[in-house]
């Protein structure tokens, strides 16, 4: 916390509660220093061991069932998620400055009121991500038990009961808080990933490194890699909202900047990159690589693999979804600050697991993931582009009280802007987004962008290099009042401006500004 800043949040009147066994009591509102206790380590333990799940596997198997060939997935693999992962990882700094999540972190540059564009992401994201991991879940859970009771495959009743029991567990952790999920975490690399690296054993018989792919779903070559690459950068850049969720617990000044990026990108690129090269390897070995993922990975297991299965499926299942649904419910009480964490926590997992039943019965899941990854990679790839060059902009200094005035029912502060929103920001967001919405190829969407280049993807690129562009042209063009920077002033150019607006109560309601 700034102790020049004239505005400071009041007191926490009772102690944070992180503890495993104990509900966490915080929901964004800012955590101060002292109550801060979590370490560099669990933000690793995090992305590493809560990636040992078929919620992210399911991802590695996206690429294979589009009809790429084993070495082309793997190729677009380790690109989409170093990709990814680079995104990714500046977003681990601002917990540590601003004592909140990523969101609302970024009322700083989007505005107090604009910071809503990076929770209404993470809530999106968050909750197909929850629903993918009680599906991939629940549908190994349940096709194994049929299997051991000599069943072909589970019925639907089956599946419905391992869904609801994989989304009672998960929503229970989740709503215990960080402290617990991180516990949980650190469970998997031991457990499931010993268990992973047991099933490349117990696949290989059937494993051909020079299986060539089938029929491309979007009609050629590269256009299908780019989906399969893009698939796994957006996997991991939708884990930039919500890092903050994370390094929030840690100190400001406890680390250097480079051990935060570096952890955070290792995290990514080895533990979420690693599920997504499993994911792969397993779907070659199907009989149909473009089937259902869980009973495909069931059907070609040996029968000694299959109680293995469970634990991941239903144990390393609940690490992983944990994730998504504490994120989504500190999102959505960012969004809704009248609810707390744990209301909103409840709700949002009741949402995913409501759309896992809707996904049960639908037959094209793989195509509605990839495009569903296309679009929020467009989306949110400018969004963390401009977080990026705004804390380059501010020198990396912040005013955690002024982050909080909507949380409070309060209008004003440095970060009011116009009404709550940074118009330099959101053009450009609105520019990177409508640019890249041109060279998208979702499969069910083509712009026409792509298709001038015979359907190759390559809306990420354009979104985020308009974006930069444009951002960085306005804040030299028109500059941010002083107010918002740091004793340093800005890198790029600052206005003078008489002073920021006193944050006041605004006392007839959140959403009237």
């Amino acid at each position: 916390m700034d102790t020049n800043d004239p505005y400071v949040p009041p007191p926490r009147e009772i102690e944070l509660i992180d503890r495993v066994g104990r509900i966490e009591n915080v929901g964004v509102d800012y955590i101060p220093e002292d109550q801060r206790k979590s370490s560099l380590a669990n933000v690793f333990w995090i992305l590493f061991g809560g990636s040992m799940t078929f919620g992210i596997i399911v991802i590695g198997w996206i690429p294979v069932s589009l009809g790429l060939g084993w070495w082309d997935a793997l190729s677009a693999i380790v690109v989409g998620t170093a990709v990814g992962s680079t995104l990714l990882a500046p977003m681990s700094l601002f917990g540590p400055k601003t004592g909140t999540n990523s969101p609302v972190s970024s009322g700083a540059h989007f505005g107090a009121v604009g910071r809503l564009i990076g929770s209404a992401l993470g809530v999106a994201a968050c909750i197909v991500f929850a629903a993918l991991s009680v599906w991939a879940a629940g549908d190994v859970l349940a096709g194994s038990t049929a299997r051991l009771f000599g069943e072909s495959e589970a019925g639907f009743g089956l599946q419905a009961t391992a869904y609801a029991c994989v989304s009672a567990v998960m929503i229970g952790v989740a709503v215990m808080g960080h402290a617990n999920m991180v516990a949980f975490c650190k469970l998997m690399v031991p457990t499931a990933g010993v268990l992973m690296v047991l099933g490349v054993y117990a696949l290989y018989p059937q494993f051909d490194a020079e299986y060539a792919g089938g029929d491309y779903a979007l009609g050629s070559f590269w256009p299908t890699w780019f989906a399969g690459a893009i698939a796994c950068a957006a996997t991991t850049n939708s884990y930039g909202p919500y890092a903050g969720d994370w390094t929030r617990h840690i100190p400001s000044g406890k680390y250097r900047t480079w051990q935060l990026l570096a952890v955070t990108w290792l995290g990514g690129f080895i533990g979420m990159g690693g599920a997504y090269v499993f994911g792969a390897y397993t779907a070659v070995t199907f009989v149909d690589p473009a089937m259902n993922y869980a009973l495909g990975l069931v059907q070609a297991s040996p029968d000694w693999y299959i109680v293995p299965l469970l634990y991941i499926g239903l144990v390393a299942g609940t690490a992983q979804a944990v994730i998504n649904i504490y994120s989504m419910g500190l999102d959505f009480s960012a969004i809704v600050p009248q609810l707390s964490r744990v209301q909103n926590t409840v709700i949002l997992g009741l949402v995913s697991t409501a759309l896992v039943y809707v996904g049960a019965v639908y037959e094209q899941v793989s195509y509605l993931v990839s495009s569903f990854l296309g679009i929020l990679v467009i989306l949110g790839s400018p969004w963390v582009i401009i977080n990026v060059i705004g804390m380059l902009n501010r020198r990396g200094h912040y005013y955690p009280g002024h982050l909080q005035v909507f949380n409070r029912g309060e209008i004003g502060g440095r970060y009011w802007f116009w009404h709550g929103l940074n118009l330099q920001a959101f053009v450009a967001w609105l520019c990177g987004v409508a640019a890249g919405a041109l060279f998208i190829n979702t499969g069910w969407y083509v712009g026409i962008g792509a298709t001038l280049l015979g359907g190759a993807d390559i809306g990420m690129v354009i979104s985020m290099a308009t974006t930069a562009l444009v951002y960085t042209s306005l804040l030299f063009l028109v500059p941010e009042p002083h107010y918002v920077f740091g004793p340093a002033g800005a890198l790029f150019r600052q206005d003078r401006h008489a002073g920021a607006p006193p944050a006041v109560v605004k006392k007839d309601g959140y959403f009237n500004l």
